[in-house]
């Protein structure tokens, strides 16, 4: 009887269901901000981590293999025209305002002759180079190779005494580090007592062991 009032329950929301990530993230300090990305020479970087990483795993050093680049494309071979001296195999830059204007035809024609051999023993060039370097590297595999497996023969010939030449061998058997122990093996010509199950507990071992320890 009388005049009810149903309130309408509390609505229950799973955490599941309830709102997340409602702020924008923005770069921190240090997080690689456009800000902090302005200044920097990011191809520089990305060059000196690889040449880390290739000093690192095959042992090649770039400035080293730069400059011996550049010593062997220098030290040119005498000139076959017989002028003497060394030929520098890489053109020299030509400025704009040194071309005359009143060139003929028929020496801009010289000129891209020359270009076009000066490039060919270029190429030449960096062909014995490269053809000298795999000889190279394949000499030094073969001496580490052979290094290797002569390590390997001694190892083997040192490890057995058997097939040692000279000097003094010893075969006899290396003594342990417990042999000379004082508490060892102490309880081994003592006498153990046979265990026994009797189903009475006043009677049994155990019982007799404790009256003769506490009671007498």
């Amino acid at each position: 009887g009388g005049m009810r009032i149903f309130a309408p329950s509390k609505e229950q929301v799973s955490a599941k269901n309830q709102a997340a990530h409602t702020k924008m993230k923005f770069r921190q300090e240090g997080q690689a901000a456009p800000h902090e990305l302005e200044g920097q020479d990011l191809k520089a970087k990305l060059e000196e981590k690889e040449r880390k990483h290739f000093e690192k795993t095959k042992g090649i050093n770039f400035e080293e293999e730069r400059k011996r680049d550049m010593q062997l494309l220098e030290a040119a071979p005498p000139d076959e025209g017989g002028g003497g001296g060394s030929r520098a195999l890489i053109p020299n830059a030509r400025d704009a305002d040194d071309v005359d204007a009143g060139a003929s035809s028929g020496d801009s024609s010289d000129d891209d002759d020359d270009d076009s051999d000066d490039e060919a023993e270029l190429k030449a060039e960096l062909e014995r180079i490269r053809a000298e370097r795999a000889a190279e590297a394949e000499a030094r595999a073969a001496a580490e190779e052979a290094k290797r497996v002569e390590a390997i023969r001694s190892e083997v010939l040192g490890g057995n005494p058997l097939m040692q030449g000279g000097g003094d061998v010893d075969f006899g058997v290396k003594r342990r580090w417990d042999e000379d122990v004082v508490f060892k093996n102490q309880t081994r010509g003592e006498v153990k007592a046979a265990r026994r199950f009797i189903n009475d507990t006043v009677r049994s071992d155990f019982h007799k062991k404790f009256l003769e320890r506490y009671i007498r």
